[in-house]
This record gives C-alpha cells, structure tokens and sequence, in this order.
C-alpha cells in the first residue's frame, strides 16, 4: 500500500484531466514552523514529574495551532482525488464506512498517540547542556565506569511505553490504508454518501509524523544539511502528494537512507537498507503494515543515532561531569533550601541524633578532630545498612545515592544471613561429630549455591510465602551439604531437613541473638574498612577517587570470600561518603542551625558554564 495510486488511478475518471506528478520539491516557508512535540519520556534519564491533565491540554492547543499553521491553502483543508472535502474541522479526517475497518482499528484511530514514541522532545534529555545539568548522571559518572543512556523499557513505565508506541503504528497503518482508500477513482460512492453524516473523524497523525520527522533530523544532522532536510520533508507537499496518491515513498525513504549512512555510524547502515527495503516491500504488496515497519526501523534508527551522540559526549566529558560533582551539588542544593523546594531539617536531626550516640575520643584530639565530624556520618549510614528492620527511607540528603545504598543494604544484608546459614551448617555437622576435610572449598561452594537462592530472595517481603518457600529451599541446600560431609548417600531425611528448616526460618525471621552477634561482627569490620579508605580518598580529588577503584574486580554475586566483600563494600562506602560530606558538611552538618539565609552566606563554587546554561 504505497503513497502512490496506480497509473489508472492517478489519471481519474474519465473526463477529468490527468494531473501532473513533476512538481519541484520547494524548500519549506522558513524555520518559524518547527514545533515542540508532546513530551514521551522514553529514555532512562528523566526527572519531570508526570502530569497528564496538563499534558493533554497543552498538547490540545498545540496541535489545533500547528494544524492551523501547516494546512494546506486551499478552501478545504484536504481534498481527495474526487474534489470533495473530506473533514468536518480543519484537523480532521472522516473515516469511510466503505473500508469496512475493525472494531479495534477504529478505537485505535481515535485513541492511539498522535505523535510517534520518538520525538525531539523525548530525545531532547540527550543534548549536551541537559546532560551537564542531568544531577542523576552526574553522581552515576563517579561510579559507574561504562555509564550510557538507554531506552527505558524495563518496568510498567516500559510496558505502558512499548503498548503506547504499538498502538501508536497500528492506527498509522490503518491512516496509510485511509489515505490509501479516498485516493483510489471509487473514493466516494452513492452507498457513502447516504451514510456521511454518521461517519466519525479522527486527527491524522502523518503530518505530525513529517514534521517530527524534520525536526529530529535537523538535530542530528550538521547545519549544512538542513536546507536538504527542508526540501525533501516539507509537510505541505507530501501531503498533498498523498491525499493525490502520487508520493513515491521509496524515493524518499532512499534518500532518507543516503542521509543516515552519511552521518550516523556504520553499523546502522544495516537498519537503513532495512527501512528501504521494508518500505519498498510494503509499496510493492499493498501492504500498509509493511510501510509501518519500514517507519518503525526509521524512527529506531534516529533514537539509535542521538544515544550514540549523547554517550560519546558523556565518554567525552567523563572527567568534567565528575571533577564538578562537588560544586555543581552544592550550588544545586542551595538553590532548593533557598527557595524552599528541600527541607533538609530532618537530615540535620538525623546527623545530630548520630552525633550524640557517639563519644567523641579525647585520648588523640589532634588525631580525631578532623575525622571525627564524618565518621559520624559513617557510623549512622552504616546502622542504617545492617539493622534487621528495613529503614522507612534514608535521609533526604542522599536522595541521589538512594539507589546505591540500598544496593549496599542488600549485599551486606546477605552477608549476615550468610554468616547464619554457615553457622546452622557447621553446628549440625559438629552434633555428628564430624569434621570438614577441606573447610575453604566447601565454604566458596556453600557460599556459591546459598548466595544464589539468597538473591532470589531479595524482592520478597520477610514472611511472605515466596520469602518462606526460597527459604525452605536453602534450607534443603544445607541439608544437602550436610549430607556430602556426613558422607551418607542417599536423599535428605525429614528429621534432618525438619530440624535445618526450623533453625534457618527463626534465624532468618527474627532478630536472633546470632544476627545481632555476626551484625556486631560485620559492623566492626566495615567501619574499620570504610574509615582507612576514607582517610585517603579525602586527600583525593573526585577523579582521583573514581580512578583508584578502576582496577577493582567487579563484586560477583556472593561467589567471593567475606574479607573481599567487606573490602569492596567500603570502598563503595568510602566513596559515597567522602563525596557526601564534602557536598553537605558546609551546607548543614557542621553549622549550628540551618536556614536561607545562612545557606546563601556560604561561599559559592564556580560551575561550568555549559552546566550552568541549562535548568535541572
């Protein structure tokens, strides 16, 4: 089902003049018509706070101006092949009753997305200055090495995405066979008319597709290109050309394809011989799902192309974004206590209420009055880390390490219940009498095969059935090593799994005294860690600290020994911590009250200019 109607077709019905195809291609009338899309966040980098009320009311005015200004000057606004006027409203396309469309395509021609899932808006979080002012992507450059963006598909956000921009092509493919219909010499018959006045209407979404068309392109392309993009994507013409049934389709997708291959990598060359060859097919078999196809691979391929932009600028500006975290946070944050958008009183209580469970040592004041204010911090963080109960929240100022801490909270979560199922394990094998021949194998595998079924644990609520039931399964684990210590063949006894279940679902459900003794235990070792790494990484600049864990092995799982975690843990700690208290200390925890006025007082860094140009 291509654009273009067939020979007969494109000469009429007898007696009408042939009409001529060889119009020039004029460059569209100046850059006042470009127009902001509706905003789809279909990228993983997004802090806008949803409003879809509002949304869908300025997205209503938006398109009856933009309609306004791209309709094409004629007294009706589209004219089919016949001459008569099709729409009831300048915006609006009827839907004959003639092509006999389904129930479903005719709700998706009246719900379904007007704009395509790609847009210069959703792809607008990408351009340079939003990356410099993205406070997300600026704490995650200081600890992920292989920081990218990507589409955000994951979760019901995802799912409601992926379902919007499927609906989305559906109602297109079902618009192409619309246009497709009121080109042909039989457009209109007596049968149709006799029924116009119940037919319904609905928005077409082609020319909103060209000009999101043009405007993604003129983003992606460098400025010399842009009268090109102009001549060849001028809303007016191609849809004059359709409602005509003359656009050769496959030429301007040919083009397309010759523009992308210059300007995008070469390994996209593929998607644009695909696009070409989709459409063409399509064009070819009649088939309007086809030609939809062929958009869809377009469409991926610019969004394809702006990821591939926006990630080398952040492999580009890797250093800066992190050298800057420190100033660019604190200058961020005042302006939020000055005007009142972030309370910060109850970090402050949080901070003081930690101060006072500590004693500050007077044995070596020269040697803790500098260090004794943040291992305050540490200390308070790191109870939060390891109490049984889950904490409601962490305090608002670690908004943007939230992710990570919890992430922290997890794994060490996992180390105590570790430590418990090995103790159950051990204490069963010593009541046999036995010994274990080789303790360190067996530990790296008990830890191996445990730490796994742990993690499936990891989303379930303490209690829950599933909790119960991934529990029972670790249980016959244990069980099971039991048995290849005993030596005994054969499977596991009732008795013996009964008794390992028991001990494993009180110890795990409660706050035994064996938690609080290995919770004990691992606090020790972590705050002894956390403050000899932090004791340099506060020497260290934000780079210096980014790169001293470059050659760090990634944590695995729990498939490593306790002394590594804990090692790797506090340097996770460290990190956070340092960078923490540099933002903060100034700002809140070390003054004596906290207030507008007193935040404005203290001295302002210097950001960078491309960070500053942009509005987080």
């Amino acid at each position: 089902m291509d654009f273009q109607k067939t020979k007969e077709a494109r000469r009429g019905a007898p007696g009408q003049q042939e009409e001529s195809t060889d119009c020039p291609l004029e460059a569209y009338g100046g850059s006042g018509h470009a127009k902001e899309s509706p905003k789809n966040d279909s990228l993983d980098r997004c802090d806008a706070t949803d409003c879809p009320d509002a949304a869908d009311a300025r997205q209503r005015s938006i398109d009856r101006v933009v309609y306004r200004e791209h309709a094409p000057q004629s007294p009706s606004p589209i004219v089919l092949a016949t001459g008569s006027p099709s729409s009831s409203s300048s915006k609006s396309l009827e839907i004959p009753t003639a092509v006999g469309l389904r129930c479903e395509d005719h709700r998706l021609l009246l719900t379904a997305k007007r704009y395509p899932p790609v847009t210069k808006s959703t792809l607008s979080e990408l351009d340079l200055p939003c990356i410099m002012s993205n406070i997300n992507l600026r704490m995650d450059a200081n600890f992920d090495r292989d920081l990218h963006f990507k589409p955000d598909l994951d979760g019901e956000k995802g799912r409601r995405k992926r379902k919007e921009a499927a609906d989305y092509w559906e109602a297109m493919a079902v618009e192409i066979s619309i246009y497709a219909f009121y080109s042909s010499p039989a457009a209109v018959g007596p049968a149709d008319n006799a029924q116009n006045d119940q037919r319904q209407a609905f928005e077409p979404r082609l020319p909103a597709m060209f000009e999101t068309l043009q405007d993604v392109l003129k983003t992606l392309v460098p400025e010399r290109d842009h009268p090109s993009v102009m001549q060849n994507l001028e809303v007016s013409l191609l849809m004059q050309q359709i409602q005509k049934g003359v656009l050769d389709m496959v030429r301007v997708a040919t083009w397309l394809a010759g523009l992308l291959k210059t300007h995008c990598a070469p390994m996209r060359d593929e998607w644009a011989d695909r696009m070409v060859e989709q459409i063409r097919s399509g064009s070819q078999s009649q088939n309007p799902m086809e030609i939809v196809s062929g958009l869809q691979t377009l469409f991926a391929i610019l969004e394809a192309m702006k990821l591939d932009v926006a990630n080398h600028q952040i492999r580009a500006f890797r250093v800066l974004l992190i050298e800057d975290t420190v100033p660019f946070l604190q200058e961020y944050f005042r302006g939020k206590i000055e005007r009142d958008n972030f309370r910060v009183e109850s970090s402050r209580r949080w901070y003081l209420e930690a101060q006072e469970r500590e004693v500050r040592p007077m044995d070596k004041p020269a040697q803790t009055d500098g260090l004794w204010p943040i291992s305050v911090l540490f200390r308070g963080i790191t109870d939060l880390l390891l109490q049984f109960h889950t904490p409601e929240a962490f305090p608002e100022t670690f908004v943007f390490d939230s992710e990570r801490l919890w992430q922290l909270r997890t794994c060490l979560q996992n180390l105590i219940n570790l430590d418990i199922c090995w103790f159950i394990f051990e204490s069963y094998i010593h009541t046999q009498k036995r010994y274990l021949s080789a303790p360190a194998q067996t530990y790296a595998t008990f830890r191996s095969r445990i730490g796994s079924l742990m993690e499936e644990n990891e989303d379930c609520t303490r209690g829950s059935p599933q909790w119960v039931k991934n529990v029972r399964c670790m249980a016959l684990e244990i069980a099971r090593f039991v048995y290849a210590a005993c030596c005994n063949d054969g499977t596991v006894s009732d008795e013996v799994l009964a008794s390992i279940e028991s001990a494993l679902e009180w110890h795990l459900s409660n706050e035994s005294n064996l938690f609080q003794y290995f919770q004990s235990s691992l606090r020790e070792k972590l705050l002894a860690a956390t403050f000899a790494t932090a004791k340099k990484y506060l020497l260290m600049s934000p780079l210096a600290i980014c790169e001293s864990q470059r050659n760090f092995p990634p944590t695995t799982s729990m498939g490593h020994q306790q002394h590594y975690d804990v090692e790797r843990i506090s340097m996770r700690l460290a990190h956070m911590g340092v960078l923490h208290w540099r933002v903060w200390a100034p700002i809140l925890y070390v003054r004596v009250s906290v207030s507008p006025t007193d935040v404005a007082t203290i001295p302002s860094n210097e950001v960078y200019d491309v960070a500053r140009s942009a509005t987080f």
